[in-house]
């Protein structure tokens, strides 16, 4: 659709002239408004023919506003290859508005609403002049493109929430283009502007969110380190075991993702393998392989993160995949404060860890206790309240049992003992050895130095209280209001849809609040010309 992109030079009018003229445009504006909105319901195009200017003023004094398929011209374009081709048919459908000055207003001056050609409505729809997206459409998009949902799969899902594509007012290359355009900034510069932006933003919503950015000597972009504030609380708990891994692809800009990410109170490992570097014997690290880290975290990244992401969508991203981390932990804690797993033997030692422990690390300390039944105690050596106790374990290995021995220092005085297995040292979980001996010994309640607080679930972690930041100011203030407005609306309906006489009451409500809108937004748009007046004026 044409419209009139900026005011035409007024040269030298008189100064109480110059409100005239932009009341005056601001006029012409709402006559073509009010043909468009016809031509919607009408099921046809639009398009400005002719604007004329007064000579003097430079004011507009008459326009024509015609359906698109007025005119019959010659292309010089080959038609083959053309693009966005229309079909005219000389259509004399069409209004002329002219500027009156007696009564300073604008008036219809001719008006043919006879078409040349059928006004189809399945048709219209498909008019790039009509094809828009709502802002509801525009909240769904940004919403599944932040997670990472391929546009085909959104175009389909708001095809199906409306009843087939057709019923969509845009195409799916309409919402490639605004992802394209709104989401997604291939300048480097402004990609970089808003990434800092993003940081100055989170900054302000807590003071604890840390950033620093590196610059070449060049006064360019290098590197950026950004840390949420929820994860700095949550280092004061978990920062012993902290992995670095700096495989992640690079994106567009050439910049690789290093992320430092540590391991919380609910054993983030499922995949336990006996296998611990030489340089790991007796240092604490969970229990996880060297690869391990890094291929859950492509893992998890994987559903967020990919080559083309842009520095801004990538800390976007980044943000989500911490608010999730959030939410399993907070899923995880629930769980555990509804009940417990069951004991898989008798030992009050395990009742004790029970009751202590998170459920995922209990499941690992009933898996040594289960093994326990496999040790026995070869040989025993005392030296004073010193003990070295020979464990055998059987295990089966290719359908065969082998007995494997381990040494098991114990301090009578104490109680403290050591495993050469160094379980208890890598992961926190005491091995079925150790707690064969603590048997042996009649210990029935485990050290307090064995219960290591890091697993507690009774413990009330600061960080807990700490949300992570996410970025409300990434959407337009109106997306932002839309979406609360639907949230209100869908938390009244849910409560009203078993009943149609209760239905009936939030509809009669709707369309007198639509009515109540619709004046409102008139007498704002009266009084918006009249300010507009007085600015120019100004």
């Amino acid at each position: 659709m044409e419209l009139i992109d900026e005011l035409p030079d007024h040269g030298c009018l008189q100064e109480d002239e110059i409100p005239r003229v932009g009341m005056r445009f601001a006029q012409l504006q709402m006559a073509h408004d009010f043909y468009v909105t016809y031509a919607k319901k009408a099921r046809f195009a639009t398009k400005i023919r002719t604007t004329t200017f007064d000579k003097i003023t430079k004011a507009p004094i008459n326009q024509a506003i015609h359906c698109n398929r007025d005119v019959i011209r010659e292309s010089r374009v080959k038609a083959p290859t053309q693009k966005n081709t229309i079909s005219a048919t000389g259509c004399k459908a069409r209004i002329y508005v002219k500027f009156d000055k007696d009564v300073q207003d604008w008036v219809l001056l001719k008006v043919d609403l006879m078409h040349s050609h059928p006004c189809s409505p399945k048709k219209a729809v498909h008019y790039h002049e009509y094809r828009q997206l709502t802002m509801h459409m525009k909240c769904v998009i940004e919403d599944n493109d932040e997670v990472g949902i391929r546009p085909n799969k959104i175009f389909l899902a708001l095809s199906n929430e409306v009843g087939g594509p057709s019923n969509l007012g845009f195409s799916e290359k309409d919402l490639r283009n605004y992802i394209t355009a709104r989401l997604r900034n291939n300048n480097v510069n402004a990609d970089v502007r808003e990434m800092m932006s993003y940081f100055r933003r989170m900054k302000d919503i807590n003071p604890d969110f840390f950033y620093t950015v590196e610059l070449d000597d060049e006064c360019k972009f290098k590197s950026a380190v950004w840390v949420d504030a929820r994860c700095r609380a949550s280092y004061e708990y978990y920062g012993d075991v902290v992995s670095v891994d700096s495989t992640y692809r690079r994106n567009r800009h050439g910049l690789p993702f290093v992320s430092f990410v540590g391991v919380n109170h609910h054993d983030l490992y499922d995949d336990r393998r006996m296998w611990i570097p030489i340089y790991f014997k007796g240092e604490f690290w969970s229990a996880m392989r060297s690869t391990q880290r890094s291929e859950s975290m492509h893992a998890f990244y994987g559903g967020y993160l990919h080559s083309k992401t842009s520095l801004v969508q990538f800390v976007h991203e980044y943000d989500n995949v911490l608010g999730f981390k959030e939410q399993r932990e907070l899923e995880d804690d629930a769980a555990d404060s509804k009940g417990v797993i069951p004991c898989a033997t008798t030992s009050p030692m395990e009742k004790q860890f029970q009751q202590e422990y998170t459920t995922s690390i209990f499941r690992d300390v009933q898996i040594e206790f289960v093994k326990k039944a496999n040790c026995r105690v070869s040989t025993v050596d005392k030296q004073g309240s010193l003990v070295c106790v020979t464990m055998e374990e059987e295990k089966l290995v290719n359908d065969t049992i082998l007995c494997v021995s381990y040494d098991v220092h114990f301090d009578h005085s104490t109680q403290e003992l050591r495993c050469e297995c160094n379980l208890f040292e890598s992961s926190g979980v005491l091995c079925c050895h150790c707690l064969e001996v603590f048997h042996s010994y009649k210990v029935y309640k485990v050290p307090s130095c064995y219960v290591l607080p890091r697993w507690s679930k009774k413990i009330k972690r600061k960080h807990t209280y700490v949300k992570s930041s996410h970025d409300i100011s990434r959407s337009d203030e109106s997306h932002v209001a839309f979406k609360g407005l639907c949230a209100h609306f869908y938390s009244v309906a849910q409560e009203f849809v078993g009943d149609d006489e209760e239905t009936t009451l939030p509809h009669v409500a709707l369309e007198e609040t639509m009515a109540k809108l619709a004046a409102h937004h008139a007498k704002k748009r009266s009084e918006s010309v009249s300010k507009t007046q007085t600015n120019i004026g100004s």
